[in-house]
Order: structure tokens, then C-alpha cells, then sequence
């Protein structure tokens, strides 16, 4: 569940870390391809015979989808005012459906020098990663978010 609680610059450390679990199913897929556009007939995000016959264990969670679950994590965590300024991500094997998901994030930088860009925040640098029940992390990246200072 999502932890709305604002994050102040001055309250993050570098080695903090944080994590949320997911489970994406079938039906979640089926939504996220719904609203998203993605061609539905690609039986290797919904169907289990048609993803083995590509060589898939099993249907694969779209990578738009997993990248998405990664930056929800993030502005989760950093709270409603705090602002994205990148995300980039690496997709190193595919989600599989039904993955029991470890969405982890753990603060590597903090740019104390003043105001970032004028705005009144901080900078924070973060590693993130989705890491399955197998020890896998199939989705690795790297954010940069604005929080603001305490008043």
C-alpha cells in the first residue's frame, strides 16, 4: 500500500533504502495493456502457450508496465510534493507473470549544495531495482527526484 507521507530533503541520508513487494497478475496486465495502448494480441504478455512457444516459461509483464511499478515506487515514497527528474532504467530479463516482486530503492547521492535549480529542494540519487523471489533483478535503474526543505 502506498505511503503517502511527504519526504524532506533534510530527513534522507545517503544508505537509506526502502522497498514495496508486488505480485503482477494477469488481470493487471490486461489493464495496464487496456489503457496504455500496447497491441493486445501479443499473446506473450497474456497467453502461457503462446509465450512458450517463443521460449518463455511464461507470459512476460510489459516493460513500460515494470518501469512504471519502479517510478510508483519511488513517488510513493518521495510524497506529493516531492518531483521526478529522471528515471532510467535497464531491462536485464523479463518479469514474469505472478513474480512475487521486491521493489527496492536505496538513496546513493544527496546534492546538498544549496537550491537544486532554484526551486527551494534537494536533489536525491537513487539505485532501483525490481528483484523477483528467485534473487533476479530483471528491471535495475537509477532516479534523480526533488524533495522540498524543511520551512
Amino acid at each position: 500500500m502506498a505511503d503517502l507521507t511527504q519526504r524532506y530533503f533534510e530527513d534522507v541520508a545517503v544508505g537509506d533504502e526502502f522497498e514495496q513487494n508486488q505480485q503482477p497478475h494477469l488481470d493487471n496486465v490486461l489493464a495496464y495493456i487496456k489503457t496504455s495502448g500496447l497491441n493486445s494480441t501479443d499473446g506473450r504478455f497474456t497467453d502461457a502457450e503462446k509465450a512458450r512457444a517463443i521460449g518463455l516459461e511464461k507470459p512476460i509483464v510489459p516493460g513500460p508496465m515494470s518501469a512504471s511499478m519502479l517510478t510508483r515506487h519511488v513517488t510513493d515514497w518521495m510524497g506529493p510534493l516531492g518531483r521526478v527528474i529522471s528515471i532510467d532504467v535497464s531491462f536485464r530479463r523479463p518479469v514474469q507473470h505472478d513474480d512475487l516482486l521486491r521493489c527496492v530503492a536505496l538513496v546513493t547521492d544527496v546534492n546538498g549544495e544549496g537550491d537544486f535549480e532554484g526551486t527551494g529542494t534537494g536533489a536525491v540519487h537513487l539505485d532501483v531495482t525490481l528483484e523477483n523471489e528467485r534473487g533476479e533483478k530483471p528491471v535495475q535503474g537509477t532516479a534523480v527526484v526533488e524533495l522540498p526543505r524543511r520551512a
